[in-house]
């Protein structure tokens, strides 16, 4: 069936695997540890610091739709590999050579950045392949490889990661679990139906908004309390950190709140309006840091572009991801 696919279809169903709206946040965590650990970080160390993480990411996506593609089959057979305008093979061979590719650049940038690029690959296959079905393990180990990102951009200007960013690799860790919870909870009758114990399916509605709500808590206090506990903050400007931390703290917190005030039995709309608003939220986190390092102006150029084309990818590609009839 994948042969009577024209290049146009193909095209756009490598885009819409790629996922454009959510691409653009994690290079922006890398590049963070590379400027808050050198603010004078050159072009080619700033370079890899987007790309590397960048590549892993879109490996991940096609690492998802190949092993979620039976999965898929019964409850989202528009996506790309089920409905055959990608064939398994090449999802599976494009995140093997995507993969690749980055811990070549890796390596080459810094041989001891394995430290970093075998646990984020192990954790993230191990995510698509068992632990998504493992309740709120499987969530906690999607955080993890952003987390690893911020250490991994401070490694492409120094050997070893930077001691002062482990909590807010934390915090990071912590946020993205989150947010990979709330899609589990959008998916949870898909997930129930093709048999995937999630956190949701597992635990119920009430139990996860629990959670969702302890996630954000979570990241916001670590967030907040960083430049205050802290030895070695001398170089971040507070009254910027906190400025430029605030939008993502009320982007999820407007999130959370409509978590929170969704009926129950929770619908899934309401869900991925949620979810959308933390896309949003995970760019102005991926780059406050910058512009208290002192690089306001380069936390600007990058991270509005992101936003606009954040923005601009969900729109676009919004009745690709779920076509059904939406709500406003």
């Amino acid at each position: 069936m994948s042969g009577s696919f024209g290049i146009r279809v193909r095209f756009f169903a490598h885009l819409e695997a790629c996922r454009p709206d959510t691409v653009f946040y994690v290079g922006l965590v890398g590049m963070s540890g590379a400027i808050l650990t050198d603010p004078g970080a050159g072009p080619g160390s700033l370079l890899l610091a987007w790309l590397v993480p960048t590549l892993a990411w879109i490996a991940s996506l096609y690492g998802g739709d190949y092993f979620d593609r039976e999965l898929d089959a019964k409850v989202k057979p528009h996506r790309p590999v089920p409905s055959g305008r990608i064939p398994a093979a090449t999802a599976k061979y494009l995140m093997m050579a995507l993969i690749g590719t980055g811990a070549v650049l890796a390596a080459l940038a810094n041989p001891f950045t394995f430290l970093l690029v075998i646990p984020a690959t192990v954790f993230g296959i191990a995510y698509a392949k068992v632990l998504k079905g493992r309740g709120l393990w499987g969530n906690v180990s999607r955080g993890l490889p952003t987390a690893l990102t911020l250490l991994f951009g401070s490694m492409m200007v120094q050997p070893l990661p930077e001691p002062v960013l482990l909590p807010l690799a934390l915090m990071f860790w912590v946020h993205d679990s989150g947010s990979n919870l709330l899609g589990a909870l959008c998916d949870r009758d898909g997930d129930r139906a093709g048999g995937y114990f999630s956190y949701p399916v597992k635990r119920g509605d009430d139990a996860t908004v629990r959670a969702l709500t302890m996630f954000y808590l979570g990241w916001v206090s670590i967030g907040l309390g960083w430049p205050l506990i802290s030895p070695a903050t001398s170089g971040v400007d507070l009254p910027v950190y906190y400025l430029a931390l605030l939008p993502a703290v009320i982007l999820g917190g407007i999130s959370l709140k409509r978590i929170l005030e969704a009926p129950r039995p929770f619908p899934r709309q309401v869900g991925l309006r949620a979810h959308e608003i933390v896309v949003l939220d995970r760019i102005f986190l991926g780059s406050f840091l910058m512009a208290a390092a002192g690089q306001v102006a380069f936390a600007v150029a990058v991270a509005a572009p992101s936003l606009l084309a954040t923005v601009v990818a969900r729109r676009l590609m919004r009745s690709r991801y779920e076509p059904t009839p939406q709500v406003s």
